[in-house]
């Protein structure tokens, strides 16, 4: 039996997550509340049927449920009904065990995902760092600059269609809330149209990443900045029959929803490129409909592409773009700087939009494909989010200097090897537990944790064994080989490995007679 001995170590409306917006002269922050199912909004049921069943027998059945058919998601076929509010919980558990009902689910809510930040930061880094724009070199906009035949679809809070440096730019606009308006009242809106595709090179306010795209206003999300599944599925499912080639959605919930999905996969189905927030909880749970897997999921950084610190990220997020400090449009004809995974998901939009417009792509899984794999693999990559902060240049075929190698992994060694044993029973019986301590440091010397060790030792007979183990916190593993033969014993260290380390030999042997 080989053991290996290690050293001592020295670890509807369900709950949602709301960035509250405020514009201040100073600093600002996350504000977060929840809504539990059955607030005063979650009275809502998406009730979807199976396939056949007589509308005759569907409103028999809400009427049965005490259910008021409010709306439906249009191609779905989805009815959006409500019921009592001290009825709901039992409400949607008949639906649901409803033989005739293919599925019933709260009508979540969905929350705009944007934190407020000190406005004094004015620039638009976040056009240089993604190499939109470029002062002394080539930038993506010298190869393209966006087509009015590109449209972006914003499915949030409206857009002020009238701002200066919007004006003309929407294709189309549609209200699927009960605001009595398209128009932004929020602001949040505003501000992720014109990161977007504001307005650009016209001698006024700020540039958007599209450039030259068309918008489409579909708001989704009511003037208090939040809005229902429901609504936004509607959205998306107009979008996508009214031309939408990219569809940005700066919000989301905590919960999953069938509905949700259904419209998600109809856009990508129609060759419609879907973007949304990650979110702002500073968590890796997921957030939806960024989690789907039809979704370009995207995480927010700063200036020094490092992860902003309310960001969401994790192995289903897809990229990162900036969302620290954007300033962009606003409401009343204004400009504001605000932050947040909001901010970095129409940069992600308005790029698939010039993608479109390069003539590189016929598809949308192309477009995808063209964003994910030309992102600059900066520090998180692999860990954070999967493919890296995006880069318009070479998205759109350009080819920037390559971005600066990873730094070199830091160097670990063997610093010793010792060997020793003791004699186990007497007589015939008599065997000897042979151990060998190997000790593991970094370039500095210092003891190494969590270095996994593989030993190979050779008996006196020319048998060998192998075992591999684990350094605790005194950067030490020690292994033990009990046997009856008397010689010479060699250990050899084959490999060490510990991720972020190289492994540069220096002591690999050492022997022990044992008589």
């Amino acid at each position: 039996m080989f053991n290996i001995i290690k050293s001592k170590f020295g670890q509807s409306v369900l709950i949602l997550l709301i960035g509250i917006l405020s514009i201040t002269s100073g600093g600002g922050g996350v504000i977060a509340k929840t809504r539990n199912f059955g607030d005063s909004q979650g009275k809502r049921i998406i009730v979807k049927f199976k396939e056949g069943v007589p509308e005759t027998v569907k409103m028999e059945k809400h009427r049965r449920e005490g259910g008021e058919l409010r709306e439906t998601v249009r191609g779905l076929n989805a009815h959006v009904v409500e019921v009592s509010a001290d009825d709901e919980e039992a409400a949607l558990e008949r639906y649901q065990k409803d033989e005739d009902v293919l599925y019933a689910e709260p009508d979540y809510v969905a929350e705009a995902f944007v934190i407020t930040d000190d406005p004094s930061l004015s620039a638009q880094w976040g056009m240089f760092k993604i190499e939109a724009a470029n002062s002394s070199g080539e930038s993506a906009w010298d190869l393209v600059t966006g087509s009015s035949g590109a449209k972006v679809a914003i499915l949030d809070t409206g857009i002020e269609e009238a701002h200066s440096d919007i004006a003309g730019k929407v294709a189309a606009s549609q209200n699927f809330t009960t605001s009595n308006t398209t128009s932004d009242r929020d602001g949040h809106g505003t501000h992720v149209a014109g990161i977007a595709a504001a307005s650009t090179n016209n001698t006024l306010g700020v540039a958007g990443v599209g450039y030259n795209s068309s918008l489409m206003n579909g708001k989704v999300l009511g003037d208090n900045g939040s809005g229902y599944y429901s609504w936004i599925a509607n959205g998306i499912i107009w979008a996508t029959d009214n031309g939408a080639n990219v569809i940005n959605m700066s919000l989301g919930g905590s919960s999953g929803s069938q509905t949700l999905l259904n419209a998600v996969n109809y856009a990508w189905n129609n060759g419609v490129v879907v973007v949304a927030a990650a979110g702002n909880s500073s968590t890796s749970a997921p957030s939806y409909p960024a989690y789907y897997s039809n979704t370009i999921a995207v995480a927010a950084t700063d200036s020094n592409d490092q992860k902003a610190s309310f960001s969401n990220y994790g192995s289903w997020v897809d990229v990162a773009a900036p969302g620290v400090s954007i300033y962009s449009t606003y409401k009343n004809n204004s400009f504001a700087t605000l932050s947040g995974t909001s901010m970095a998901s129409p940069h992600v939009a308005g790029l698939a939009g010039l993608v479109w417009a390069s003539g590189l792509c016929a598809t949308s899984t192309c477009v995808r494909s063209q964003i994910e794999n030309t992102a600059d693999p900066i520090n998180g990559t692999g860990a954070l989010w999967t493919y890296g902060r995006i880069n318009a240049l070479r998205a759109v075929g350009g080819t920037p200097p390559p971005p600066p190698p990873p730094p070199p992994a830091v160097t670990m060694t063997v610093s010793s090897i010792d060997m020793w044993f003791n004699h186990v029973g007497a007589g015939k019986k008599q065997s000897h537990d042979v151990y060998t301590k190997v000790t593991v440091v970094d370039g500095s010397n210092a003891a190494l944790l969590g270095a996994s060790v593989y030993l190979t030792m050779t008996l006196p007979s020319g048998a060998t064994a192998s075992g591999s183990g684990t350094t605790g916190s005194d950067g030490t593993v020690t292994f033990r080989l009990r046997s009856k033969e008397h010689g010479t014993y060699v250990s050899n260290v084959t490999n060490v490995t510990k991720s972020g380390y190289d492994y540069a030999p220096m002591v690999t042997t050492q022997s022990l007679l044992v008589n």
